[in-house]
């Protein structure tokens, strides 16, 4: 439950925060137009998200990484138009009220607001569509959807959703009291963070490809950035919830402050629940900016620690095989066992292996039957993280899924990678060319 809670937590807050300091901008700038021109985003964007999850989990059209791509050069385009358009409208409407800006300033303002509004659907057309696929993910090797283990995945994938979606709809409603000037700010903040993160993204993919050439001093010096960024993701989004755990602390402030003028005591009493209300939304906003923050953090760490990997057990390593005793693994639990690879042995690719690395892989007795489920310590998906035993139970470390043990050795979803293996004389045999082949995966 907790591994989903904190993934849809960690990949949907900003996008949430995002959501709901557009809305605001756009409410304040605009008024009733700017409000119907953002929620018409949000729900253009939602529904672009619906079609690339299912295009994504029914068909092999989608290539991500050139979808990505044309989403980061876009929304840079629209941020940059967006900056631009901001500080001139500021220039040209300098001195004048709200509302009386002038031509130039009043169309420079509608870009602005539209250029927000498209930002913010790529966002959510980039971060939604994985959420939406998550039940289909976690659901795959599960022979019972109707179960404890099902019911708490989707539990916490609800309650990820439920969480963010407040944290939005607060920052909207606690945003009322800010000026249009700290709205811009803050909408700039966050746009630019998103910004920088997603152009280490595109360079990433460039790399990848190629289009930023091996060996120059750029690769070289976009490498390390690119690397850093990747591993510190998290950073960023610590500091966009800190800057608006600080705003909502500033409302807080202000709405204690009671200064507004006022004519009468009904309108003394209309403006002290006006406050009140923004302090409850500001409020609310801190607590789930407070719990997003645990929840990317400790709960996260807690959640992907898991339980630790039972030892490995011993084999017998000669003559270019792997032997494993079949009175070892009747039991039909887990076995898990490791061969640490030799240096020098040719792989199919030309390349030999460079030797010292230990290959995991498991063997467990199918229930019901006499055949053997064989496969690496690590799947296609996540890795060399492992697998372990819960309740008779073959289940990731990483992603909690439920293994369907008699598909082990089959190849497909988030099984163990499949290896090459015979039974003769009382012994599992397994070739150690076939898994020095994949030392790659446990370096």
């Amino acid at each position: 439950m907790e591994i989903y809670f904190s993934n849809v937590v960690e990949d949907l807050i900003v996008t949430a925060l995002l959501v709901g300091v557009v809305f605001a901008y756009a409410r304040d700038s605009q008024g009733r137009f700017g409000m119907r021109v953002v929620a018409g985003g949000i729900v253009a964007g939602f529904v672009a998200s619906v079609a690339m999850a299912i295009a994504k989990q029914n068909t092999a059209l989608i290539a991500t990484g050139s979808w990505n791509m044309g989403i980061f050069i876009a929304s840079l385009i629209v941020a940059v138009v967006a900056l631009v358009c901001a500080i001139v409208a500021a220039i040209a409407g300098k001195g004048k009220a709200k509302g009386q800006s002038g031509g130039i300033a009043h169309v420079l303002k509608l870009v602005v607001l539209f250029s927000f509004t498209l930002f913010m659907a790529l966002r959510i057309f980039y971060m939604v569509p994985d959420v939406i696929n998550y039940p289909a993910n976690f659901g795959i090797s599960v022979d019972n959807l109707v179960s404890t283990d099902f019911a708490f995945r989707i539990l916490g994938w609800l309650a990820g959703i439920a969480l963010v979606v407040v944290a939005g709809v607060a920052v909207a409603k606690a945003f009322k009291a800010l000026d249009h000037r700290m709205m811009g700010i803050a909408t700039g903040v966050v746009i630019g963070i998103i910004c920088l993160v997603q152009t280490v993204s595109l360079c990433q993919i460039l790399i990848a490809r190629r289009i930023i050439k091996a060996g120059t001093d750029l690769y070289k010096t976009m490498f390390a950035v690119t690397t850093w960024t990747s591993n510190n993701t998290l950073i960023f989004t610590l500091i966009i919830l800190g800057v608006f755990a600080a705003l909502a602390v500033y409302v807080i402030v202000l709405s204690l402050r009671d200064k507004e003028p006022y004519a009468n005591p009904a309108e003394h009493r209309k403006n002290k629940a006006k406050w009140r209300n923004r302090r409850r939304w500001a409020i609310c906003m801190l607590v789930c900016i407070v719990l997003s923050t645990l929840t990317v953090t400790i709960v996260k760490d807690y959640a992907h620690r898991g339980p630790e990997l039972s030892p490995s057990e011993e084999c017998e390593v000669h003559d270019g095989n792997v032997y494993v005793s079949l009175e070892q693994v009747e039991d039909g639990h887990l076995h898990r066992f490791t061969y640490t690879t030799e240096a020098g042995v040719a792989l199919e690719n030309g390349k030999q292996t460079d030797g010292g690395v230990g290959v995991r892989f498991i063997v467990i007795k199918k229930p019901g039957s006499s055949a053997y489920g064989v496969g690496l310590d690590a799947c296609e998906i996540c890795g060399q993280t492992g697998y372990y035993e819960r309740d008779g139970q073959v289940v990731c470390k990483l992603c909690d899924v439920v293994m369907n043990i008699n598909t082990i050795g089959f190849k497909g979803g988030c099984n163990p990678i499949p290896v090459d293996y015979s039974v003769a004389d009382g012994y599992i045999v397994l070739p150690t060319d076939g898994l020095a082949k994949y030392e790659k995966t446990f370096k």
